[in-house]
């Protein structure tokens, strides 16, 4: 008879791109509606179960529940431990892109995928791949050869040494599988998914770099895109830079916003008090350098205090460990506000012609490559929770990976195909430094004994030192403050802060990493079998 396997719902761990493990956390609401959508392609399949077997974790209850709420009928719940999600050890409840590039992808990919390997404090792969099949040989085979159907709601690790198991993978063979949230599979669907794992294992791991190694690779887009320039002197038409520009923010937007429900915008009173005292001496501040030295690079810098933070703000946020939904807050609220503050520093001093027009292309790239991505990401949220909530998982890396060509693009377009003067490239370079930290220096003094919590305070520095530098050219550019250099300089400092923020957040990162492995490295902890409930 059938066996089917459904990893739980996505929960919220899932969504902030943390480890969770044994640790409990919640259904999104994107979860509860994948748990519905998994029942209803499970009920379409016409069996009628016997037995649901689930995990102990809240997570997988809840997902259980659905289901049967979906299928009706009358059934037997069993609850197993065998069934509980392997235990991470130190990397329980930590954020799995910072993991990722503090161990680098070798240390990675043996601790969690390696057959010898294991996380630090953790649960071993043998140990977990000997209970699931374990409890495959001696629980689920035997009932379904006496006539039983059979479901069973799990976990990503545990469905996938089932996979392991039912296809007769090797323990030197096996690979990330890349199960996703609440989708349906039998124990064919394992078979398949095994041999085309086989296959894609090579673009998959090509992601995971591109994730780790991200900001150096934006810097290094930066870096060929205004190389490219300089040794073809080819001028790319304004039409083209736009369109390009707003098509890769626009795919970096769609994933960023795939993981995150709109209803946490309902929240963004809390997380715009947190950053309005900092924000209101930025503006404060700019405000003053844009009037008072009007017509002097002086006022660029003042624009450059008054900035919204960038739309990849949330994507930072997810790679350095943020809290990112107070990250998302601040970016919509101040894109929708910032930009009626900036529009008053450049026309009441300057009444600079043609203003309306950049006011317009802002607008249009804020709706392209914000706005209707979002929307894009939201429907497809509400329309297909299992679709989307897979391409979130699998395929996120994309987004990031979008930033690269965006860094080249922007470089090559801004930067001069003549002659380069040196006194307005020292000029440009000697703003765009000294704007680039006095922001990280404000935003380290205010955090200073706020007591946020660890992942709002990492927001708030992405989004206070992380300026959206396409809103800052618009209206930087008419006011001819050598805008010419001023504007490559600034593009490519822009990208090139990146890799600089991240290498201290994961050196931080890092040695507190460090001393948690030390502390767990003992061979009781190292081999410890599954918790009892």
């Amino acid at each position: 008879m059938a066996i089917h396997f459904v990893r739980h719902g996505e929960s919220l761990a899932n969504e902030q791109n943390l480890f969770a493990g044994r640790q409990n956390t919640p259904l999104t609401a994107l979860g509860v509606r994948q748990a519905r959508q998994a029942g209803d392609r499970v009920a379409a399949l016409g069996v009628r179960y016997d037995e649901i077997h689930v995990s102990p974790l809240d997570r997988a209850k809840h997902t259980a529940e659905i289901i049967a709420d979906r299928l009706g009928g009358r059934y037997e719940l069993i609850e197993s431990d065998a069934l509980v999600e392997r235990d991470f050890g130190v990397f329980t409840a930590q954020n799995k892109s910072l993991i990722k590039k503090s161990i680098g992808f070798r240390a990675y990919t043996e601790h969690f995928h390696g057959s010898t390997g294991c996380p630090p404090g953790g649960e071993s792969w043998r140990l977990l791949h000997d209970r699931v099949r374990s409890y495959y040989e001696r629980v689920l085979l035997p009932r379904s050869r006496a006539g039983k159907n059979i479901l069973v709601v799990a976990h990503k690790y545990v469905v996938e040494m089932f996979a392991v198991v039912v296809a007769g993978i090797a323990a030197e063979d096996y690979r990330d599988l890349k199960i996703p949230n609440a989708r349906p599979v039998s124990e064919a669907d394992l078979r398949r998914i095994s041999r085309t794992r086989a296959k894609t294992s090579a673009l998959h791991d090509f992601g995971e770099l591109v994730e780790i190694r991200l900001p150096v690779l934006v810097a290094g887009g930066a870096a060929l895109g205004a190389s490219a320039q300089l040794a073809s002197h080819v001028p790319l038409p304004p039409r083209v830079f736009t369109t390009a520009v707003v098509a890769l923010l626009g795919l970096s937007t769609f994933f960023g916003m795939l993981r995150l429900h709109s209803g946490v915008l309902r929240g963004v009173g809390t997380s715009i008090r947190k950053a309005l005292p900092l924000t209101c001496l930025r503006v404060a501040v700019g405000l003053v350098l844009a009037w008072m030295f009007a017509g002097s690079p002086v006022s660029s810098l003042g624009l450059f205090l008054l900035l919204p933070p960038a739309l990849l703000t949330p994507a930072l946020s997810l790679l350095w460990g943020g809290d990112y939904f107070a990250s998302v807050r601040q970016t919509v609220t101040a894109s929708l506000v910032l930009p009626v503050v900036v529009l008053a520093a450049v026309w009441f001093p300057h009444r600079i012609p043609g203003l309306g027009a950049a006011v317009t292309g802002y607008v249009a790239v804020l709706a392209g490559a914000m706005a209707l991505p979002a929307l894009a990401a939201q429907v497809l949220r509400r329309r297909s929770p299992i679709r989307a909530g897979q391409l979130a998982t699998n395929w996120n890396w994309l987004g990031g990976a979008a930033l690269v060509p965006l860094a080249a693009v922007v470089t090559f377009a801004l930067t001069p195909d003549g002659g380069v003067d040196a006194t307005g490239l020292l000029q440009a370079v000697v703003v765009v430094a000294v704007t680039l930290l006095a922001l990280r220096v404000a935003a380290v003094v205010y955090l200073r004994n706020r007591g946020l919590p660890a992942g709002e305070a990492r927001d708030l520095y992405i989004t206070q030192c992380t300026p959206n530098i396409f809103l800052w050219l618009a209206f930087a550019g008419p006011l001819g403050h050598g805008a010419a250099l001023l504007a490559p300089v600034a593009a490519f400092g822009f990208f090139a802060a990146m890799p600089a923020d991240e290498f201290l957040f994961v050196r931080r990162y890092r040695r507190n990493l460090r001393a948690a492995m030390t502390l767990s490295a003992r061979p009781a902890l190292a081999h410890r079998p599954a918790h009892q409930s």
